[in-house]
Order: C-alpha cells, then structure tokens, then sequence
C-alpha cells in the first residue's frame, strides 16, 4: 500500500499493492482488493466492496447515501468487481434495505460525473460514459453502452450489448442487441457494431434482425411469443424473447 489517507481504515481490509493517494478517505467496513489504484481526494464510505485491479479517479465518492426517503441507514452495500474503472467525480450509491447490494460488474467503466443510484445492477463489460445518470433498481446487462449525458428511468432493464445514444432519457425496457436514441429514446434496430465486436455471425445477425421485427409487430402476445422461441432454438434468440415475457415495464417504442 502507498500513499497516505485522512481518515479511518479501521475494520476495513486493504489487499496487496494497493496505492492509496493523499486526502482519501475511507471509512470502516471496507474492503479493497489486490493491485487496486485509488487516487487523491476519493470518498470512500462504509460497506464498499472494491475488487481487484480497479482504478478510482480523484473526487469519486463511494457508497453515498441512497437519495431516496425509504433508506433508514439500514447496513447495505456496494459492490464493484475486478479491473473496473470510476472516474472523476462519479457518485455510486449504496442500497436501499438491510443487506441489499448495488453491483457493478467486473470490467466496468463508469465516466466522469455519472451518478448510479441505489440498488443498481450493473452488468460485465458496460461503459458509462461522462454525465449520465442511472435511476435506482435498474438493470443493465453485459457489453452495454450507454451514450453520454443520458438519463435512464428507475426499474428499467437494459439488455445484453444493447446501446443508448448520447443524450438520450431512456424510461422504457430496452431488449438485447438493440440500438436507441432520443428523448424519450427509440429504438432504432440492431446494436451492429457490437454485436459484430462481440463475435455474431452475419447469419445470426441476420436472425436477430427478423425476429425482432416479428416480435414488435406481435408485441406483448405471450402465447406467440412462446411459439417464437419454439421455432428458433438458438441461445441469443430466446434470450431476446425471454426478456420481452419478463418485461414488467412497457417495452421500446420503434422510430416512427
């Protein structure tokens, strides 16, 4: 460990090699893992869980206090995976409810002055990119990107390699390998360039491409959909069908 903080590292664990920069403050019940970089004047507050090989730039503050009036400082937690990235002046929230957990998966950037609010889940992989703000229980699958400065609406789901444009309000569940834009966001077909970096075949592409039209024509028809699935045995497929049939909010309207 390097560096020197002013405040408490009482009851919290530090693992090897980890550099910690000056005026960083971190509270008890913390836990840091191996080979993680902490620059100056970083927040970190009880009931942080950080993984290893992480990078927190100066002015993150980790583990605030749920905004939100339910919260009655009950013990809860954040948990950041391995090799993520937060930088500066990011804001990641703890949960709301005794023993709840906001999650950041492993691999994760999250930019500059971006907010993730309680009780979050945040998949493998994902880029947040500067200024976006992300509502409390929402769920964003792995390899997703969400464009700056957007905003997305609380309990929504983003799914598997889906892509948010820049400056968009997303307040809609938005499908795997989907693309979408706007204010209020639209979705405007297949996320091509990463499913492609993500290695799918032109074949699958192609497939995915027909059934989610099928599927926006046929929309909230359960039974059909279930005879979609039926007909395309194909993992990435019912993937896609599965998180139209456990949809609780409206799904994405397309561009008119």
């Amino acid at each position: 460990m390097q560096g020197r903080t002013s405040g408490r590292r009482l009851q919290s664990l530090i693992g090897r090699d980890v550099k910690i920069g000056a005026s960083t403050w971190i509270g008890k019940d913390v836990e840091i893992g191996d080979g993680t970089v902490i620059a100056p004047l970083v927040v970190i507050r009880s009931g942080v869980r950080i993984g290893k090989g992480c990078r927190i730039e100066t002015g993150a503050v980790l583990g605030v206090i749920p905004q939100d009036r339910h919260f009655q400082s009950e013990r809860s937690f954040l948990i950041i995976g391995d090799r993520c990235e937060i930088r500066e002046y990011a804001t990641l929230s703890l949960a709301t409810g005794s023993g709840q957990k906001t999650l950041i998966g492993s691999g994760t950037m999250i930019m500059s002055y971006c907010h993730i609010a309680h009780n979050v889940r945040v998949g493998k992989s994902v880029v947040i990119t500067s200024g976006s703000q992300i509502g409390g229980h929402v769920e964003i699958g792995d390899q997703v990107v969400i464009g700056g400065l957007s905003g997305i609406h609380q309990f929504t789901r983003v799914g598997r390699l889906a892509m948010l444009g820049a400056c968009s309000y997303l307040n809609t569940d938005l499908p795997p390998f989907s693309l979408a834009r706007g204010n209020p966001a639209r979705f405007y077909g297949i996320n091509r360039v990463g499913v492609e970096r993500a290695g799918f075949g032109r074949d699958l592409i192609k497939t995915i491409e027909k059934v989610l039209k099928t599927i926006f024509r046929i929309r909230s028809n359960r039974t059909q959909l279930r005879r979609l699935m039926a007909e395309y045995p194909i993992p990435e497929i019912k993937e896609l069908i599965r998180f139209f049939l456990t949809s609780v909010r409206p799904i994405i309207r397309p561009c008119s």
